[in-house]
């Protein structure tokens, strides 16, 4: 029998085991972070390469979140998102540090107005959410958005992704979605010491502005973006730079060209200056079409000719791995356009580009819109590895240019399926590898020998890719006009059939391929399942769920007392 000295002795030794067990795993855990997510798609977890990048920050980065204060419920998911991210990229490195701030905070309407402006003009977008009041309703300002600050160098962070005055909630949950890769693309960009480059050719005939406009300004989010006309200029692609006091190299000025539907030839000049950018390792993605052909045309008529474009790069295209068809390929997996009838048919001419799996930049990829597309072929050396990313669905079919793009044969009469026994057509390819010049062995304008010295002109490359695409306009977006001029809609965006289409995602993995950003397509490629609340349930349920999330679990605590005291008493009761 145990008298009560001996209860209390052994009490008191457990009550010290446990203090020390905890100042034990509290002292270890100064050392050693860890954590569990038990969420399915790993909601909770950075990527292994997120770590890697925010470890190897040597100095502190500032991140003022202007996403605070008394918030529809929405915003709210979105700041208590950002601040969950926030502290997880902490976990890993104490310079990351933090505040959110309320710009709405100040009562004066002045201050208020002048801080708003403020922060526009560093970057920061805004958004008049109307909010139910005691008086009806009212325009209440938020920011969804933060200022990251590394050292001298400030970026403005837009957390919400949003064309629309008022943002729904599903484009709240997809911001939410991509938050990860928005904070890692600006924090990269911060304190990278050299941030690559990237440029849109802009002399023979290419997209505008505004027709490149949105694919520009997402690709800035993680490089320098610009535009550069070759121009027959010998250093207008490359540039030469000393090694030490005796030796000098060329290198390309640019990390990756985009030529985006060239309609105007190419010289021979312009062809050899960009074979030796590749010849130096430059990369470049072709968007190209082999077609002309246009649906201005059959707004006036029921019919219109496909011509063959001869821009000169068929030679240059063949000598690095591709031969581009001059032909249109249908497929009754397509687009649908608008009738007279104001009905939605499917429009052969546009076929849905669908991704080959299993290549990184393809990889959770849906369908690609295209326009008047061609198809492709590899040709030319095995050396080279050629991998066809996009291609059409079984059953196409091939039109040769010159092609006759009849509406009432395709939208009315309906198509002949006997015409539809072509396989899937590639319409993306990329390839890597050593490229041979296209002017080996060759003759070169004496103009251009005169200069050999200056290009150090050489006929092998090093490891590089080239990605080739048969439609330019993959790359392009739609525009609307208005008062105030044109804009771009999102690249992938149909504003005929209000589908959106992954050529932004498509365009962007390609780019971060090649430049070796794959930490950017995993992140892109991370899903989040968004578990959404049934609104009627919740209406009709809220009290019992009310009261299931107060009391029970003060009964429960009552219960267990009371069952744990019961035991103690007839466990430890003295008899005599």
């Amino acid at each position: 029998m145990k008298t009560s000295k001996n209860i209390k002795i052994q009490n008191t030794i457990q009550l010290l085991s446990l203090i020390v067990a905890i100042v034990g795993i509290n002292i270890i855990s100064q050392f050693y972070f860890g954590r569990y997510d038990l969420t399915s798609e790993k909601r909770y977890s950075i990527s292994e390469t997120t770590k890697g990048i925010i470890e190897n920050i040597d100095d502190i980065v500032y991140v003022r979140v202007y996403l605070d204060g008394d918030l529809p419920a929405n915003f709210k998911k979105l700041r208590n998102s950002t601040r969950e991210l926030l502290d997880d990229l902490r976990a890993y490195n104490s310079d990351i540090m933090y505040e959110f701030i309320n710009p709405s905070e100040n009562d004066d309407k002045t201050t208020r107005q002048k801080l708003y402006k403020e922060l526009v003009d560093q970057g920061l977008s805004y958004y008049n959410i109307p909010v139910e009041n005691n008086d009806g309703y009212a325009q209440k300002t938020v920011f969804p958005s933060a200022l990251i600050t590394y050292r001298e160098k400030s970026i403005a962070l837009n957390l919400l992704t949003s064309n629309r005055k008022v943002p729904l909630d599903a484009e709240i949950d997809n911001s939410i979605q991509s938050l990860e890769l928005k904070m890692l693309n600006t924090i990269t960009k911060l304190t990278k010491n050299k941030i690559p480059s990237v440029v849109f050719t802009v002399d023979h005939g290419e997209l505008d502005n505004y027709e490149s406009g949105d694919i520009a300004y997402e690709l800035s989010k993680m490089y320098d973006v610009g535009q550069i006309e070759i121009g027959n200029q010998l250093t207008s692609l490359m540039r030469r730079v000393k090694v030490d006091s005796v030796t000098s190299v060329m290198i390309p000025n640019f990390d990756l060209i985009i030529i985006a539907q060239p309609t105007e030839k190419f010289n021979m000049k312009d062809l050899f200056l960009i074979d030796q950018y590749i010849m130096h390792g430059g990369k470049i993605v072709w968007a190209v079409d082999a077609v002309q052909a246009s649906m201005d045309s059959l707004r006036i008529s029921t019919s219109t000719i496909g011509m063959p474009l001869d821009i000169g790069l068929a030679e240059i295209l063949f000598k690095y791995g591709v031969r581009l068809n001059t032909n249109l390929v249908l497929n009754r997996n397509a687009l649908a356009i608008g009738t007279a009838e104001g009905e939605l048919r499917t429009w052969d001419f546009f076929p849905h580009a669908l991704p080959v799996k299993g290549h990184i930049i393809t990889n959770n990829l849906s369908a690609v819109k295209t326009h008047f597309v061609s198809s492709m072929d590899t040709v030319g050396s095995s050396a080279l590895r050629k991998t066809v990313l996009l291609q059409t669905d079984r059953n196409s079919r091939l039109m040769p240019a010159p092609a006759l793009i009849d509406l009432v044969d395709i939208i009315y009469r309906g198509p002949n399926p006997s015409l539809y026994y072509s396989p899937q057509q590639p319409i993306a390819i990329l390839v890597e590898g050593e490229f041979t010049s296209v002017f080996e062995n060759r003759m070169i304008d004496p103009r251009i020998m005169e200069q050999k010295k200056m290009l150090d002109i050489t006929y092998k490359s090093p490891v590089t890719s080239q990605l080739f695409i048969s439609d330019g306009d993959i790359i392009r977006n739609q525009t609307m006009s208005s008062s105030q001029g044109r804009s771009p809609y999102p690249l992938g965006y149909d504003r005929y059939s209000k589908r959106m289409f992954d050529n932004k995602k498509f365009i962007l993995n390609a780019v971060n391929y090649m430049l070796g950003d794959n930490v950017l397509i995993e992140l892109r490629n991370k899903q989040y399942k968004i578990r959404l609340l049934d609104k009627d349930k919740i209406a009709k349920d809220k009290l019992k769920w009310q009261l299931i999330n107060t009391l029970l679990p003060i009964v429960l605590i009552i219960s267990l007392g009371l069952i744990i005291g019961f035991i103690k008493r007839k466990k430890y009761a003295i008899t005599k």
